[in-house]
């Protein structure tokens, strides 16, 4: 996702497969532990590649062309780090944070264009996915036994609530939420 080329590729197949491009979510992540003294470059860089670069060339490209066709929902996945900071993932807070911001500023813009896209970003805290159950148990991997033990706990979502979320911006029904 961090790649401008890929990206026109995969928008240029979209339209040439189903004609237009309505919905885009931009749900690509990493993440790694670090806080802002014992994050290296590299991995700072890395994750803002994928978690703020994907999300702003999606955008970038994916814009002008649900324009053409009247319109479309944009749903950015950000997290709750986005609004309350995590001094443990400081890379991952920074990325997020711009997408947050990011996504205010596309739907500032398509309200100014009248082009009829909406963009907006989800914020979720804990959700029951390998990616996420292996930072909170301070793990390289993640398995199933893990996220079945996290889940215990009750404090994490399981990933169709989210999905559910954004099924309902990608709608019709959420015509006004921007």
């Amino acid at each position: 996702v961090s790649d401008e080329d890929n990206w026109k590729t995969v928008i240029a197949a979209t339209v040439e497969q189903f004609g237009r491009l309505d919905i885009l979510v931009n749900n690509a992540g990493m993440i790694a532990l670090g806080t802002i003294v014992d994050t290296d470059l590299a991995s700072w860089r890395k994750i803002n590649a994928v978690n703020s670069d994907g999300v702003f060339l999606g955008c970038k490209h994916a814009i002008p062309v649900m324009a053409e066709s009247g319109g479309g929902s944009i749903i950015n996945m950000s997290s709750v780090a986005a609004i309350q900071g995590q001094s443990f993932v400081a890379a991952y807070t920074a990325s997020k944070g711009a997408v947050r911001a990011l996504t205010k500023s596309i739907a500032m813009f398509c309200k100014e264009q009248k082009n009829g896209i909406r963009c907006n970003s989800v914020h979720p805290d804990g959700v029951k996915t390998p990616m996420v159950v292996k930072v909170a148990m301070g793990k390289d991997e993640a398995t199933q036994e893990d996220i079945d033990e996290i889940g215990k706990f009750g404090n994490m979502c399981e990933p169709e609530d989210v999905a559910n979320l954004v099924l309902y911006l990608a709608s019709d029904e959420s015509g006004f939420v921007n």
